[in-house]
């Protein structure tokens, strides 16, 4: 993905680069790949020239991008950005992902918030519960699906001991994500190692689930 040339954006004209960078901030010892070099771009680019999203990212960045490929035919874009953000990301996720999408022939953009799963301590003492795997693994499916919002959840325990998850959105919500379904499920399963099928439900206060 080429960068256009262009006038001053901020004071930038002749480091150009430098400010794309601020729209991506990587571990000291990490060189940005040409991926994420690419969503850098394509996020400052948005914020200069985008009017309903220019005050929004002003002063957000992205920490790491990948790419995952979820068939033969299909990938998608996996955006991580610092949890501190999460609310101001939230605000404009719908529309950032859609531009997003646009520059990137159609590829699926998932953004995901940063977490650390804590180690066990060896005394006594308690982990903050959304540092403790079942929290960030909560977290993260809640973050994989944004905005749909999950209404029900089921755990099967295989035969050989093995548990199969699904997740269920309300099925007004059809239209809008069955697309992204298969997304869902492989980056689920790549973030943290659970097999999950999601589904609908016809009537979530009455768990009427919809035949796929």
């Amino acid at each position: 993905m080429g960068r256009s040339s262009g006038g001053s954006h901020h004071g930038c004209r002749s480091a150009r680069p430098a400010c794309e960078g601020k729209k991506l901030k990587k571990s000291s010892r990490q060189n940005p790949t040409e991926l994420e070099d690419q969503v850098a771009h394509a996020l400052y680019d948005l914020e200069v020239h985008h009017k309903n999203l220019k005050a929004a990212l002003t002063n957000l960045y992205v920490n790491t991008v990948k790419e995952v490929e979820i068939s033969p035919s299909k990938k998608a874009l996996v955006v991580f950005f610092p949890l501190r953000f999460i609310r101001k990301y939230r605000k404009i996720q719908k529309q950032l992902t859609t531009e997003l999408e646009k520059k990137f022939s159609g590829k699926h953009v998932i953004m995901i918030a940063q977490r650390k799963i804590a180690r066990k301590p060896k005394s006594s003492r308690q982990i903050q519960r959304s540092r403790t795997m079942a929290a960030v693994h909560e977290a993260i499916l809640e973050d994989i699906v944004y905005p749909a919002d999950i209404v029900g959840k089921r755990i099967r325990v295989a035969p050989d001991g093995s548990m199969k998850h699904k997740v269920y959105f309300d099925a007004r919500e059809r239209d809008r994500v069955e697309h992204k379904l298969d997304t869902f499920t492989v980056l689920y399963k790549k973030l943290t190692g659970k097999d999950t099928k999601f589904g609908f439900m016809s009537n979530p206060a009455l768990q009427q689930f919809v035949t796929p």
